[in-house]
């Protein structure tokens, strides 16, 4: 079979868990024996075709690096969907399969052999995070009215500070809403997958339904991962954003005789700096690390801490955390509740229960690990492709 996925992004290009699910997906299905290609954005320094582990990447569309500043992210929402739509339309008859990651829904149109898979909000929500004025989780029908409710509250947009002349600016708020409408219409001209039940319980809101494929993990390279830290070591992994929650995990363990280690970037990270300081907690922030690097990150750690605020999609962290063996503690809220045991979940933004758990929690429960690997989720994609030709 002759399979495209389109992307904003793709490897070496990271911007979360989505690049790194579709990678893993596209070289399964070349180990499988089909012929599968990546059509991408292009950037300074990257070839404009190449094949890497047998995947052909294409890079002919149009986008930003900047995904935090709103100049980037106003150049991607006009130039991306003209660049799927110009560059799909050369290529498209090529394919018996096209499969849209992310953003690109926005760019494509309806036709029977194309398939969407939803790893974000960007098209059930305006503000692309699922939370009611920043603080919990939004189950409100979003008319435009409860819009502006809503994002004169939030400190952030995505990953982007929304700063006064944001919230409060009425071209902004049109913008975003129009954005939002376009992209929520379009999911209508696709079959869907969704990355969990609790992105198909939101996609149902809108009288939608997907087939449930989970994220690819590959957990057989975080076996065996044994620490030796003479205090416990507490990993952090993701955006420096309020709404996945850093600051709540440092002010849970304020006087804690631990070691914090954070690994990541994002316009947090200045409040972060000043807060460990102020309260003299024993924490580094580091630089994201390449994903290849990543279980080497698991094995110097003891416990793994997930204190998203929004309602996360997926999960990955905390997949990979328990198959390197750890403690891992997460917030019961979207996705994440799908993948944990009840005894290791806690209220998002309740530090007293997260503190608790910390001190509390020595083990990790046995999850089905099964369901991630590369076998399982290829062949239920394979068969959700299979049936729209029945």
């Amino acid at each position: 079979m002759k399979i495209l996925f389109i992307s904003e992004y793709y490897l070496p290009k990271i911007m979360g868990g989505g690049e790194i699910n579709l990678s893993l997906i596209a070289k399964a299905l070349v180990e499988a024996g089909h012929d599968v290609s990546v059509l991408t954005s292009r950037f300074k320094g990257l070839k404009k075709e190449e094949v890497v582990d047998g995947v052909k990447v294409l890079r002919l569309l149009r986008t930003s690096e900047n995904i935090s500043g709103v100049i980037g992210n106003l150049k991607r929402s006009i130039v991306f969907a003209k660049s799927v739509k110009k560059e799909l339309g050369k290529i498209n008859k090529e394919y018996d399969i096209v499969h849209f990651i992310g953003a690109s829904i926005s760019g494509g149109w309806k036709q029977k052999n194309f398939f969407a898979t939803i790893e974000s909000y960007i098209s059930i929500c305006p503000k692309g995070d699922l939370l009611y004025q920043g603080k919990c989780e939004c189950n409100y029908d979003c008319t435009f009215g409860r819009f502006l409710k809503c994002v004169t509250k939030s400190s952030e947009i995505g990953k982007m500070k929304n700063r006064l002349y944001l919230k409060y600016n009425p071209l902004f708020w049109g913008y975003l809403f129009i954005y939002f409408k376009r992209m929520n219409k379009s999911l209508s001209n696709y079959n869907l997958v969704a990355i969990s039940e609790y992105v198909n319980k939101r996609l149902g809101k809108f009288g939608l339904k997907g087939e449930v494929i989970p994220n690819i993990i590959e957990v057989e390279k975080f076996y065996d991962a044994k620490p030796n830290n003479k205090k416990p070591h507490i990993l952090y992994m993701g955006s420096l954003v309020k709404y996945k929650g850093p600051q709540v995990l440092l002010s849970a363990v304020v006087g804690l005789d631990c070691h914090v280690d954070l690994y990541g970037d994002g316009p947090l990270k200045p409040e972060l700096l000043e807060f460990i300081r102020k309260n003299k907690i024993d924490a580094k922030i580091h630089t994201p690390v390449p994903y290849d690097k990543v279980p080497d990150v698991y094995a110097n750690t003891d416990i793994v801490v997930f204190p998203s605020i929004w309602p996360e999609p997926f999960g990955r962290i905390a997949v990979e955390g328990m198959a390197a063996g750890k403690v891992v503690i997460g917030s019961d809220v979207g996705g994440i509740c799908e993948i944990m045991d009840k005894e290791h979940l806690f209220g998002p933004v309740d530090t007293q229960v997260l503190r608790k758990k910390i001190l509390r929690l020595s083990r990790i429960e046995v999850i089905d690990l099964e369901r991630y690997k590369k076998p399982k989720v290829i062949r239920k994609l394979m068969e959700y492709y299979h049936n729209y030709q029945k």
